[in-house]
Parts: structure tokens; sequence; C-alpha cells
């Protein structure tokens, strides 16, 4: 049994560098489409993860499993780290953050708007 996903032809039992060569080449087309306006990002990937998936629909759950195990372990080991967002600046504010500004936007009221209206 010979299955096609993106010009990749694979074979029963997986092989596992087939696999990777696939996450190799949805990155290097997701790197490429990046650059071209006329392609939207997330229909792209979408459309990559849908011909995965209907290629992995046909399998055994651990051939599945295995196949998975190795497609996005190797998207993983290719993602960029963003300097720009790190993980930890996901976490939000503080809730002493946000009671600190709203005491400044408080004293600043007070000092521009009340005291002169009272005085």
């Amino acid at each position: 049994m010979t299955n096609t996903i993106d010009g990749f032809n694979f074979e029963l039992p997986l092989a596992e560098s087939q696999i990777i060569a696939l996450a190799q080449f949805h990155r290097k087309q997701l790197d490429e489409a990046i650059y071209h306006q006329e392609i939207h990002l997330g229909d792209f990937c979408l459309a990559q993860r849908k011909r995965v998936y209907d290629y992995t629909r046909l399998l055994e759950p651990l051939q599945k499993k295995a196949f998975y195990q190795a497609y996005d372990g190797e998207l993983r080991r290719l993602a960029d780290d963003d300097d720009l967002h790190p993980m930890y600046a996901e976490n939000g504010l503080s809730i002493f953050t946000v009671f600190l500004a709203l005491a400044i936007i408080a004293i600043i009221l007070y000092f521009a708007v009340i005291r002169a209206l009272v005085g």
C-alpha cells in the first residue's frame, strides 16, 4: 500500500525518515508562503494539516501515533524561537500591576481635575 502526500510516497511500514522529510518540506513551504501576500497563511497551514489528516485517517492507531510523533516532533525541532514574543510574556498582567495603574490614574485625575474643581 502506497499513499502520497505532497509528492512524498509513504509505504507501510512507515519510515521515520520519510515523515521527517515531509515535515521539513512543509516547514519550507510555510517559510516561502510568508513572503507571498496573496497567500493566507491560516488557510495554507490548514490545507497542509488536512492533507496529513486525510492520510493518517487510513492508518492503524499505533501507526498514526508514530506518524504524528515523528511529524510534530520534527516541526517542533524546526520551530524558530521568537525573541520579540517570549513564552513568559504570554502570562498577562499581574493583579498588582492593574491596581498600580489604576492608582496612578486616580492620582493624576485628582490633581488635574478634582482639585481644580474644588479649589
